[in-house]
């Protein structure tokens, strides 16, 4: 692995036309776990300069769909993307990794945070988030739509989570004819949630040959659910028809292996209109 040199400073160069860090206005996301057997992850973590990490000697794959905007001086950018990752830490660091269980990781007891995210697909549907996801993050970002139901406070008749990540290629993607990528649906009311908050997460990408990390930091706790053998089936993973490469893929990693946690996030409201009331008496 080249080393760094005291030029570089120990991080890559933002590239013109960004600055960091980003400030995220709202943000809205639902993360589903989902252990593994070790051996499926090799392939995708050759050459990357990573090891997978192992919880209770088990692998752990989760995606997460964010949806979130931002200011800027003139407008808002809106952006909904879905992470697929692999939980892995840094090859030069292994004899500083903790050992921890699956439940202790998902509750963000890893103070050293060399736990972290190797992203495989990085769907999105805002081009520039998709830029500087590549450029700034070495994220294996394509772009795409997406269908979502999620539980909002102005819509209290939804209850359970459903997005839908469409495939790049589909001529009208507010039709649910089959052809997506995946679907993912959690049926989460009468659980107990945990409040926690594994974040600052780290997240892992590759850049000019170089394995890079970030911190995304989420500013509030996380509602986790935790899922026994029963509950798992609340949580349903269902692939389209679609030929994307991130469907196998997805099929490989995550298939039919049942959800171990789910964890939630939405940002609070910040400002509230009220209902109109007669003022002409």
């Amino acid at each position: 692995m080249p080393k760094t040199t005291r030029n570089d400073q120990g991080m890559p160069p933002v590239p013109a036309g960004f600055q960091m860090p980003f400030y995220y206005a709202s943000l809205v996301n639902c993360a589903m776990y989902f252990p593994v057997e070790p051996g499926v992850l090799k392939p995708y973590l050759k050459g990357k300069f990573v090891k997978p990490a192992l919880f209770d000697g088990r692998g752990l794959v989760y995606f997460n769909y964010q949806l979130y905007t931002a200011h800027f001086p003139g407008f808002m950018s809106l952006v909904t993307e879905i992470e697929l990752n692999i939980v892995s830490y840094p090859a030069a660091v292994e004899r500083h990794v903790p050992a921890l269980s699956f439940r202790e990781f998902v509750t963000g007891e890893d103070q050293t945070k060399l736990y972290g995210n190797l992203r495989v697909h990085v769907p999105c549907d805002n081009p520039q988030a998709i830029k500087a996801g590549v450029e700034l993050f070495g994220e294996p970002k394509f772009q795409t739509t997406f269908n979502a139901s999620l539980p909002s406070l102005n819509d209290p008749t939804v209850k359970s989570w459903m997005f839908i990540c469409n495939d790049p290629a589909a001529k009208d993607p507010t039709k649910d004819d089959g052809s997506y990528i995946f679907k993912a649906d959690a049926d989460l009311p009468g659980l107990d949630p945990v409040a926690g908050n594994v974040s600052p997460t780290t997240e892992y990408g590759i850049v000019g040959g170089r394995l890079i990390g970030a911190r995304w930091n989420i500013l509030e706790p996380h509602e986790t659910y935790f899922l026994d053998p029963a509950q798992a089936k609340r949580v349903e993973v269902s692939y389209g028809t679609s030929q994307h490469p991130m469907k196998k893929d997805m099929q490989t990693l995550v298939g039919d292996s049942p959800c171990a946690a789910v964890q939630t996030f939405a940002s609070k409201p910040v400002a509230i209109q009220s209902r109109a009331y007669y003022a002409d008496i």
